[in-house]
């Protein structure tokens, strides 16, 4: 007779309560691992959004010093300062060329929307002195008979300015020699900058001539769409981004006010004595990239509270508010944001050592 033992096995596991204990115990390690990554993010979020702004800044502050430095480079005739230089660039497209014959101009934004400013220098190696017309034209494409030609060379783009008339650009078609009889005498072909009827008025002698160089600096900086663009006057190109997340840019004239040399008002008026301004200061307020986050989901995010402020070396102007309230019009509101604010003061060097 066979004896069959039957063997049970137990079976091994985990019972609903340990399942329940386990899973509770699961979600608060995930809730915990996801508050130290709240924490750190908000902390990357913070130290990020300081170099995006610190980065933008410091780009677009030196662009700007680098171009105001030179302000006033070539104009060497402080008596026109202040007239309306007209030209035109043959394209294509063609286009009308028209800036203001000074430094730095300063058009003011409306309310407390971003300025603009212009800043207008020669570029040519060799600064030539003041060159006077010896001979009078007798139509708007004549040559130019003048004095002492030196520096001038082929393509470089001149400035031609006589009281009572307006200032005119034109570009050189050949380097003057003093060969023969007509000595220094600059060719007015058709070119780039030289329409084939000609353009401006016709000058007569003692008229001037100032040499810009080939490429001169004549570029407006502005505010478009939260970056700083500037436009190329004379190479015809327009909104060109120069930094991005460059909210704000205000600018003003540093002037004698009784002509001793010496900077005693600083303001956004325009000048009615050009050999009066001596000195540029412009602040320029970069944000960060991304905003953050409100403290709670809909509020108002508490990361700003108030538009930065940048006050001045000098007791004369003292503290600025520069309004940033306008430069988020959609999406987060500006109080998201973070802001560094940047600005540099430069005397007009090259107005200040003009010889006439």
């Amino acid at each position: 007779m066979k004896t069959h033992m039957h063997v049970q096995l137990s079976q091994c596991g985990f019972s609903l309560v340990e399942i329940m204990v386990s899973t509770v115990v699961a979600l608060f390690a995930t809730l915990a691992i996801f508050q130290s990554f709240a924490v750190s993010e908000s902390y990357r979020r913070t130290s990020t959004a300081g170099g995006d702004a610190s980065f933008s800044g410091a780009l677009a502050t030196a662009v700007l010093d680098r171009d105001v430095k030179m302000a006033g480079y070539g104009i060497n005739t402080a008596a026109y300062l202040g007239c309306t230089v007209s030209g035109s660039e043959a394209g294509p497209p063609v286009a009308a060329i028209s800036f203001t014959l000074a430094p730095a101009v300063i058009t003011p934004g409306t309310g407390n929307a971003p300025d603009s400013v212009t800043i207008l220098a020669s570029n040519t190696g060799m600064m030539p002195g003041a060159i006077s017309f010896t001979a009078p034209m007798s139509s708007p494409t004549d040559n130019y008979t003048v004095t002492d030609a030196y520096g001038v060379t082929a393509n470089d783009l001149l400035i031609l300015a006589q009281t009572g008339l307006g200032c005119t650009l034109v570009e050189a078609t050949n380097t003057p020699t003093n060969a023969g009889s007509a000595q220094n005498v600059v060719k007015h072909a058709t070119a780039r900058y030289n329409p084939s009827g000609g353009i401006g008025p016709t000058y007569s002698t003692g008229a001037v001539m100032m040499d810009m160089g080939p490429t001169p600096i004549a570029n407006t900086y502005r505010i478009q769409n939260n970056t700083l663009v500037v436009d190329q006057l004379i190479a015809n190109q327009t909104g060109v981004p120069v930094a991005a997340n460059v909210v704000q840019l205000k600018a003003y004239y540093g002037k004698s006010s009784t002509g001793n040399g010496i900077v005693d008002t600083w303001d956004q008026v325009a000048p009615t004595n050009w050999a009066n301004v001596l000195a540029i200061r412009i602040a320029l307020v970069a944000r960060s990239a991304q905003p953050e986050k409100a403290p709670t989901p809909g509020g108002t995010c508490t990361t700003t509270s108030a538009s930065p402020t940048v006050t001045w070396d000098d007791s004369n102007q003292g503290t600025v508010t520069l309004d940033v309230s306008g430069s988020a019009p959609t999406g987060p509101a500006w109080q998201c944001y973070r802001y560094r604010v940047f600005h540099v003061t430069s005397s007009l060097r090259n107005q200040i050592w003009t010889p006439s």
